[in-house]
């Protein structure tokens, strides 16, 4: 679907109000985040989500990540849920996600999924990489294939070894696909999910320069940036947002630019969007 003008600002007042709650809550349990991805650029340029974009990216040391899913279940509003495989068991993401209740989100790529669809917050573990190159690269080939095993266990996205679950098969070689399929017939989803933790933070206990999403070639933070966050406005609201912050967003998109032509403005209009679910029944 394309959005309707006044759905994206509806739907962009839905976003402020989920990301309040999440710094309420992070504020209250004194966990530290900052706003990181696209959402930073809005910040940049905008004092806000980008007008054409859709979500909000939040970010937070693989530390200050797990005490968030063990704590703020116990604050968060009861009009919120916080998804992550020790709240929904197939979920397909390797993140974190504060979906507001009776809202619809529902993404195309995942329609079929019997999981909460609301409309949410992401919620990213930033994990340390190593400064060699090459170490980083093996780093990244490792996490990117915990992460497919992960979500393999409850939905196929390739065409390979398998009937695909969505409509178009993501691309990936047979030997990969081969691979995966091995795993997935051998583990639980739960053991997966241990060793693609272990994977992504193998590197938390070193002295390194940069953290970043690890299956994200580009998007890396340099450590010292986010442990002296800055603050600045969002949406009304002031947020924590990486210290440098351009020099952050001009590494990971090095064609960082205020405003982009039409065809360049792409978000992740939904399969089906709803603001009140209750008033549907």
């Amino acid at each position: 679907m394309k959005y309707a003008k006044e759905d994206l600002q509806r739907l962009h007042e839905e976003l402020y109000r989920t990301l309040a709650e999440v710094v309420r809550v992070c504020e209250v349990c004194h966990i530290p985040y900052f706003i990181q991805g696209g959402s930073a650029i809005g910040v940049l340029y905008y004092k806000g989500i980008i007008p054409w974009d859709d979500d909000i990216d939040v970010g937070m040391t693989r530390e200050n990540y797990e005490r968030f899913l063990r704590e703020a279940p116990a604050h968060l509003s009861p009009d919120y849920f916080l998804e992550w495989f020790g709240t929904e068991k197939n979920t397909p993401f390797y993140f974190a996600k504060v979906k507001r209740n009776n809202t619809l989100f529902v993404e195309e790529i995942w329609r079929h999924m019997d999981i909460h669809h609301g409309i949410f917050v992401d919620i990213f573990p930033y994990d340390r990489i190593p400064d060699n190159p090459l170490l980083e690269r093996l780093h990244r080939f490792s996490a990117k294939f915990w992460i497919n095993c992960f979500m393999a266990k409850e939905v196929w996205l390739w065409k390979h070894c398998g009937k695909c679950d969505i409509d178009e098969p993501l691309p990936k070689s047979w030997l990969g696909c081969a691979a995966i399929r091995v795993v997935v017939s051998l583990m639980s989803r739960k053991a997966i999910y241990g060793k693609m933790n272990r994977v992504l933070g193998c590197y938390n206990r070193c002295n390194t320069k940069f953290v970043n999403i690890v299956r994200m070639p580009k998007d890396q933070i340099a450590r010292a940036d986010i442990e002296n966050t800055v603050d600045m406005e969002f949406g009304g609201m002031m947020v924590k947002v990486p210290r440098n912050v351009e020099v952050y967003l001009r590494h990971h998109y090095p064609n960082l630019r205020a405003v982009l032509p039409e065809e360049e403005q792409i978000n992740h209009a939904p399969y089906k969007l709803s603001f009140d679910t209750t008033a549907e029944r």
